[in-house]
């Protein structure tokens, strides 16, 4: 069943559409969630406030759209919400998932190196300011590409590539004794 059949059917009460929805988009709203506000029990309150809106008031989306971009929007909206209400950045293990290099091959020295340099990293990417801090991580950590990221975040591809850029600049700087 595609996006469009599925929203019709949710629009029409129909359980096994809203399953079939759950099945699919839990896990990455969850996980998503999870890389922005770093708490797993947070990360679920906002995956089911997210379903819960779907729920409610399914988007109307032609047979084009994506339910996925929908979702997306939704908990990335009410991730920011949250760190707004809490007026405070993520904790740092939000963003555990940034690659480090194997300490297999390192000697102690570099191990401990690579452990402090990768938490001034999580701690760079959650002091970003949000608009950058949105696509940073649907682009580094979600692997989305600038035309999905511009849908959820509803802006241009092109403000996608500068707050990228910006973002990277930023955590450069934050970074500079690091490199």
């Amino acid at each position: 069943m595609n996006d469009f059949d599925l929203v019709a059917g949710i629009s029409r009460r129909e359980p096994e559409a809203f399953h079939e929805v759950m099945e699919r988009y839990a896990g990455p709203v969850v996980n998503l969630a999870y890389r922005f506000l770093g708490n797993r029990a947070d990360a679920e309150e906002i995956s089911q406030e997210t379903f819960l809106r779907l729920y409610q008031t399914p988007p109307r989306l032609d047979p084009s759209s994506k339910l996925f971009t929908w979702l997306y929007r939704v908990a990335v909206n009410l991730c920011m919400d949250r760190l707004r209400k809490q007026s405070r950045t993520p904790p740092m293990d939000s963003l555990e998932d940034l690659p480090v290099a194997s300490p297999s091959s390192r000697s102690p020295r570099e191990t401990a190196a690579g452990t402090e340099t990768a938490a001034a990293v999580r701690r760079a990417v959650a002091s970003l300011p949000d608009d950058l801090r949105a696509p940073l991580v649907l682009s580094a950590l979600e692997d989305l590409p600038h035309a999905e990221i511009a849908n959820i975040l509803e802006i241009s591809p092109k403000a996608v590539e500068r707050r990228l850029s910006r973002a990277r600049a930023l955590l450069k700087t934050r970074l500079q004794p690091y490199l």
